[in-house]
């Protein structure tokens, strides 16, 4: 039987170790009249989780998940892959801080990104921790919720490796309140406990069968594509443990021996037969104009324009420069200029408001299985793979079979930036993976442009640890 007094111990000293009270700061709610469902008072959970609260937590970890993907995380990390400056005449930092130089760990840019995963791991964590006690949940019902969630708590790990890259980053979070602060792990170690969560997520959504969610889940859980369900929930997983995998394989400093194989399988699991009317499935990120509701964080935003390089780099006849609109501006300050923008973020579209966002969509599993082909040495493959979303996506001619590993990285660098221009991080995180942030593969757009390509360990979290910043090692 389980003891309450116990469960709320447990509830009240759970924190993420880190900072004090870092989580709580930064927890996201989209209005002041809507609870902030990302951080269920003790005295919720203080009698043990029941179907009701479970639904809270997950509307809450979803709701902190989809904020987490916003503005900065697009901005930042797409600034520095050259694909979209934000020229803010009020705040130079946009530009001086991801293009100009190093940023300062104590700025709102080197100490983003950081506290709204911990807030969201934070909430994975009390879920799983206590789901046991929601006795009014079968056994398969509490699995799927299992499932779900540490799915969602890898992809949040996985967001602070795109920003951080080598910098690591702690793990072992989920402590007592009063435990020292979690060790930084080295990156490669990160992913390795990236890829067993994924794993785990999806053992607990095979174990609940043909039980459906006891939740109900956003709108964009089938906005392209039925999501809703456990097994297809868990099918989508593997498209993630598929992506996680090939960047284990890829890594500079300790590649994992067998990651592109086991990469390949867990797309094609992810993939199935291969069609072009699903290239754009995927659970989605949605908004809305309605009081108390999100909305897309550019469809208003003025500032945010496409980096000429972006703009100039898309070839004749390609179907995505629908995306871009040319000949606009100029717009220029703090030592950039571009005349481009997104159809997509222009302010006075109201549907911008309200464009859903995918998170992972069949077209970029398939250009991910295509990079650990070509990594592989499985160049016809390879090609196929680019090939399929090439003349789907793009309308352009199909590509000959490519002739060497460089050749093939060139094309899949182009179609994913063309066909997820402004949706994530997949850029940067792929220049740093091939070594083309240098002067070697970009331009350097201002005389203090280092090409930087991660961001540094906040300040806050520094002084958490009593000034030292945490350092790793990988042997």
């Amino acid at each position: 039987m389980i003891n309450p007094t116990k469960v709320r111990k447990i509830m009240t000293k759970r924190t993420l170790a880190l900072v004090a009270g870092l989580a709580l700061a930064t927890a996201c709610k989209d209005a002041t009249t809507v609870p902030d469902l990302n951080n269920v008072s003790s005295s919720l959970l203080s009698t043990g989780l029941n179907r009701a609260s479970v639904q809270l937590l997950v509307t809450g970890l979803l709701n902190q998940d989809r904020g987490n993907w916003g503005e900065t995380y697009i901005v930042f990390t797409e600034s520095m892959a050259r694909d979209l400056y934000r020229i803010d005449p009020a705040e130079n930092r946009w530009i001086t801080q991801t293009i100009g130089g190093l940023p300062d760990p104590s700025s709102f840019v080197g100490g983003g990104l950081w506290g709204g995963y911990w807030t969201a791991i934070k909430a994975d964590n009390n879920l799983i921790d206590n789901i046991k006690t929601a006795t009014d949940l079968s056994a398969a019902e509490q699995q799927a919720t299992v499932g779900l969630t540490q799915t969602f708590k890898a992809l949040a790990y996985w967001h602070v490796l795109e920003a951080r890259d080598t910098v690591g980053l702690p793990i072992a979070v989920d402590q007592p309140f009063g435990t020292p602060p979690a060790p930084f792990v080295c990156k490669e170690d990160a992913l390795a406990y990236v890829s067993a969560l994924l794993d785990s997520a999806y053992n607990s959504l095979l174990a609940a069968g043909a039980t459906p969610f006891p939740l109900t889940l956003p709108a964009g859980f089938t906005q392209a594509g039925n999501y809703s369900t456990p097994t297809a929930f868990a099918a989508w997983n593997r498209g993630w443990k598929g992506k996680i995998e090939y960047y284990r394989g890829i890594d500079h400093q300790k590649p994992n021996a067998g990651s592109y194989t086991t990469a390949i399988a867990a797309l094609t699991q992810a993939l199935g037969t291969l069609s072009a009317a699903t290239l754009e499935n995927s659970p989605y990120y949605t908004y809305s104009t309605a009081p108390g509701a999100g909305e897309n964080p550019f469809g208003g935003d003025i500032a945010v324009h496409l980096n000429p390089s972006a703009g100039n780099g898309i070839q004749a006849g390609d179907l995505r420069a629908a995306k871009i609109i040319a000949g606009v501006g100029p717009y220029t300050d703090f030592g950039v200029t571009t005349t481009f923008d997104m159809a997509n973020e222009v302010p006075g579209n109201a549907a911008n408001l309200t464009r859903p966002i995918p998170i992972l969509k069949n077209a970029e599993m398939i250009l991910l299985r295509a990079q650990a082909e070509i990594e592989s040495g499985q160049m016809a493959a390879a090609t196929a793979d680019v090939n399929f979303v090439r003349t789907n996506e793009g309308g352009l001619a199909a590509l000959p079979t490519f002739a060497s590993v460089a050749a093939g990285r060139a094309a899949v660098l182009y179609e994913k930036r063309y066909t997820m221009l402004f949706e994530s991080a997949h850029r940067l995180v792929d220049l740093r993976a091939y070594g083309e942030m240098n002067a070697t593969w970009l331009t350097q757009e201002l005389s203090t442009d280092i090409f930087n390509s991660a961001l540094p360990i906040p300040q806050g979290e520094i002084n958490g640890r009593g000034g030292v910043s945490p350092t790793v090692t990988c042997p």
